[in-house]
Order: C-alpha cells, then structure tokens, then sequence
C-alpha cells in the first residue's frame, strides 16, 4: 500500500498521547481490512478440569437472562475475565508453552511513551498477541486528563484510538523480540459490546515500518490494516467446548504467537 500522511507528525508530545488522538487521526492511519472476516482459528484441547469454567460460564448464563439494571457490567468482564485467563492457561499447557497474562503497557510516539489502558493481556513465551478491554479501561485512563469526563457505553461501530495504539504497542513489543513475516506484525484487542453478551474481535495487521514512523514522528506511515469479527460471549455450559468461538480464537492467537516465534531472530 501508498505510504500516508502521518497524523501525528510535529504534534506536542501531549498531543501525541492516543486519550487525545482524534477520529480523524484513527482514520488516517487505519484503512479498512477484509469485510466480513473470520478470526484465525485453533485446536482446542480437551478440558480435564472443566469445574471452574464451569462455574463463569454458569454465572454468565445467569447474568444473560437478568435485566440490565441487575447487574454491574463490570461483574460481567470480571467473569469474562475469568474464563479467556483459563482458557489461555489451558492451551499454553496442552501446546506446552509458556502463556500468562501481561500485555504492553505503553506506546512509543514521538519520542514519548503513553499508556496503553486494558484488563488482561495474552503473552505467549514473552509475545504479545492480544490485550481484553472495555469502554470502564478506557474511560478510567482518559479521566486522569480529564476529571470531569463521563462515562458513556461502548461505540460498537467506531474503532476507539486506544484499541489502535493497543495494536500497535504490542506490535512493537513483539518487534522488540521477533522478525515482521513480509514486513508486518499481527496483533488482537478483544472488547464487550455494550450488552456485555457480544465481543467485538479486532485483528490488526501492523507495517513494522510504521512502528519506527510513529515512534521517530515520520511524514508519513503506511497504513495498519484493521478486520473486526462480533462472536458470543460463551454462557451455556451443556455443550461441546470444542465449538465454542472464544475458545478457537484463543487457541488461534496462540498458535499465532508459537509460530511467530519461530521468526528470530528480531529486525535490526
């Protein structure tokens, strides 16, 4: 693709912060990817201990059903929480790999490292492959520069700047310790829709180019690649875990962070 003028070039270092990127910003550094788009997909291993997923997915079930003014949503995300740390943990054991939750914490612009804001972060072997989020992280990081901000429920057709500067600081992690494959870097942000009973999976695919651009503050960066699939969050617990969506999007970002690894050394 046509390299694009960066948004972001000769701006303040405050303004560089992503709380203060603009719509406009998002969409001249974001072109749209494939449309519909299906996540990349993984084995899912057989469960030995299946109680405790049991147990979230029971109270998920309950939580579905219940009226709206019920229920805290961030209960919910506690319990969705819950199950992507299982679930992450279950098939870093089956590939035998190293899985934990971490994240990327901060983005490079301009010379300026800036918070990234999210719940649980997928780390495989110390590679970065998704961040889970939702609109309480990012309005919780926002009111540190704005005390009088109010909170307001997840835009569901939008792309949020924060979920882009997630793609882009784990993709610079991961640029940290792994080769691009044709140059470019794969990441995933995962948020609730603002029922809470949906998750909006975003797929990133990241120039390592624009990583330098944006970090250095270039003229211009080529553009990251953005697809977006909209899955159920799991809440029956009588079924067959195998074609559960949630848990072959895990399993697939995981098989993605093994074979990624398997491109050291880093870029120069």
């Amino acid at each position: 693709m046509h390299p694009l003028n960066n948004p972001l070039y000769k701006r303040s270092l405050e303004e560089s912060d992503p709380a203060l990127w603009s719509r406009k910003d998002v969409q001249a550094l974001v072109v749209p990817g494939p449309d519909p788009y299906v996540s990349k997909r993984g084995r899912v291993p057989v469960i030995t201990h299946p109680q405790p997923m049991e147990h979230i997915m029971e109270r998920l079930q309950v939580m579905e059903v219940m009226d709206s003014h019920d229920y805290d949503e961030r209960d919910i995300l506690l319990q969705i929480f819950h199950l992507i740390n299982f679930y992450m943990r279950t098939v870093g054991d089956d590939r035998r790999i190293f899985v934990w939750n971490s994240g990327t914490h901060e983005l490079e612009v301009n010379g300026e490292s800036f918070a990234i804001p999210f719940h649980l972060g997928c780390d495989v072997d110390g590679i970065p492959v998704s961040h889970l989020t939702d609109s309480f992280a990012r309005y919780e990081e926002r009111r540190q520069l704005f005390p009088d901000l109010v909170h307001e429920p997840q835009d569901e057709i939008s792309t949020d700047a924060f979920d882009v500067a997630a793609l882009i600081a784990q993709a610079a992690s991961q640029k940290k310790s792994i080769a691009a494959h044709d140059g470019i870097y794969e990441t995933h942000v995962m948020y609730p829709t603002s029922t809470y009973k949906k998750l909006v999976v975003l797929t990133g695919w990241v120039p390592s180019t624009t990583i330098t651009a944006l970090k250095e503050g270039h003229e211009t960066v080529e553009p990251i690649i953005l697809s977006r699939e909209v899955i159920d969050v799991p809440s029956k617990t009588h079924c067959d875990w195998k074609e559960i969506d949630l848990h072959q999007i895990i399993a697939g970002f995981i098989d993605a962070g093994a074979r990624a690894l398997a491109l050291e050394p880093r870029e120069p």
